[in-house]
């Protein structure tokens, strides 16, 4: 469960940063290879729409991608919740017949075994595990929301609750905690929401 201590609002403000930067870099490393806005400034004879977009704003942080067959969004946000805080991952979905039982199971087997593993980064928080920073219940369908919209996009939302022990010392390295958010909450959902995407297109 989320700590009980309310995490002041100088750590939020730093880890939304943190979520915002994480956006960024994704956006830079792929933008090479999607038309993108900066692109089209860059040469107004390119006339193809945006490929490849990013937004911050009161909603979060997003990359869009909407290139042939790729249509959806990837999202990072924070949802303060009285004392605690949670750490929203979320993707925006256009593909039809989307096997969402199966990004649940694949998801559930990843963090079961995930959340029991330290942290890495930190010589400090060796022992720490991953579930002393960002706690899941233990039935991962209470924290994975698919929220099915007719006409619209497809929504998957899955909810981090934030610890506050060590907060302190994480944020003290933001490069670091940057890290370990990517590689727990953003990383597996990006590889497993391709992994079933690739699967779903071969049927």
């Amino acid at each position: 469960m989320p700590g009980k201590k309310k995490i002041p609002a100088k750590s939020l403000k730093l880890i939304d940063e943190l979520l915002a930067a994480i956006v960024d870099q994704w956006y830079l490393s792929v933008s090479d290879y999607y038309v993108t806005a900066e692109k089209k400034a860059d040469d107004p004879s390119i006339q193809l729409p945006e490929e490849l977009k990013r937004f911050h704003d009161g909603l979060g942080h997003r990359i869009k991608f909407d290139k042939g067959a790729l249509d959806f969004t990837y999202g990072l946000a924070l949802e303060p919740t009285g004392d605690a805080c949670l750490l929203e991952a979320s993707i925006n979905n256009k593909v039809p017949n989307f096997n969402y039982s199966d990004l649940v199971r694949r998801l559930s087997a990843h963090y079961e075994t995930a959340k029991t593993r330290p942290i890495e980064g930190y010589k400090k928080l060796k022992k720490v595990l991953n579930r002393e920073v960002f706690s899941l219940p233990v039935d991962l369908h209470n924290s994975l929301v698919v929220e099915q919209r007719e006409g619209k996009a497809d929504i998957v939302r899955l909810s981090f609750g934030i610890e506050d022990p060590h907060l302190d010392e994480l944020i003290a390295d933001p490069p670091a905690f940057m890290e370990v958010i990517h590689q727990y909450c953003v990383a597996p959902l990006r590889r497993i929401y391709a992994e079933v995407f690739r699967s779903s297109k071969r049927k």
